[in-house]
């Protein structure tokens, strides 16, 4: 029933205006059928505590799904991967928002269930029961499900330390709705130096059969890396007014409190 996106195609491709473009504002944008787009929301620079030389990356992105008329997103999964240009490749992963499985909007609902049963022996005794069809037996039983939000944190072939952020948002199997309109994801980013890195972004997405039936998903390219800049000195070409350079210590820093998942669009 669903088609799965890869990364192959031309098209809806987003450039860095400069090889000196830090933290493009625009992460990704897919348009048509259904709107995908992605923003940097905030990045601030400080330190990972008080006992540690390692220093910290704060992300934040605000995802929105926007379906048209009768289409439904089914299960996107989002997956930024960070890495460094130095050899060593000292950046990692040490933690995100919504880590583990979340669930939203539980539904219950009673399923009937009907059995039939040909009655094989004691004809004769039942003969005036008129047995020529068959019993049936309903059972009805109690589903319980809801929409899944799951993240977690990967190392690449199987290396740490961890560098890829992923979040998989599944939408409730028995009451097929779709998924939220929008989800805001915050990640902690550790690195040695201050030095650029760059996070790459997967993306891939499970529609209804409509939608997958006009290729939506069938030619999704690869943008380019988000380039993340930690020294304050280096601006760079159009730099993204929500950068903070700071001295705070951002590891105690809850990331759940930062993220955020609105089900429907409200208008005011």
């Amino acid at each position: 029933m669903y088609e799965t996106g890869g990364e192959e195609g031309s098209g809806f491709h987003i450039f860095n205006v400069a090889e000196d473009q830090y933290h493009r504002a625009e992460v990704l944008q897919r348009t048509g059928a259904i709107d995908i787009t992605c923003s940097l929301e905030k990045v601030v620079y400080g330190a990972i505590s008080a006992d540690s030389n390692d220093y910290a990356s704060l992300i934040v992105m605000q995802w929105f799904f926007q379906p048209k008329g009768s289409r439904r997103i089914s299960e996107p999964t989002i997956e930024l991967l960070f890495e460094s240009d130095t050899a060593d490749d000292d950046v990692a992963v040490e933690k995100i928002s919504f880590l583990g499985t979340h669930y939203l909007m539980p539904t219950k609902q009673d399923e009937s269930f009907t059995r039939g049963i040909n009655p094989t022996i004691g004809i004769q005794q039942f003969a005036n029961l008129g047995l020529g069809g068959k019993w049936e037996k309903t059972t009805t039983k109690t589903v319980s499900d809801a929409i899944r939000l799951s993240g977690g944190m990967l190392a690449p072939n199987n290396r740490l330390p961890n560098r890829i952020a992923t979040w998989t948002i599944s939408e409730n199997r028995t009451q097929p709705t779709g998924i939220p309109c929008s989800l805001k994801v915050a990640i902690l980013v550790s690195s040695k130096e201050r030095k650029i890195f760059r996070c790459r972004l997967a993306f891939t997405c499970q529609t209804d059969c409509k939608t997958a039936a006009q290729s939506f998903f069938k030619k999704i390219p690869k943008d380019d890396p988000v380039l993340f800049q930690p020294d304050s000195r280096d601006k760079g070409t159009r730099p993204n007014r929500n950068v903070a350079y700071s001295n705070d210590e951002l590891g105690s820093i809850n990331l759940d409190e930062l993220g955020g998942v609105t089900l429907k669009p409200i208008v005011p």
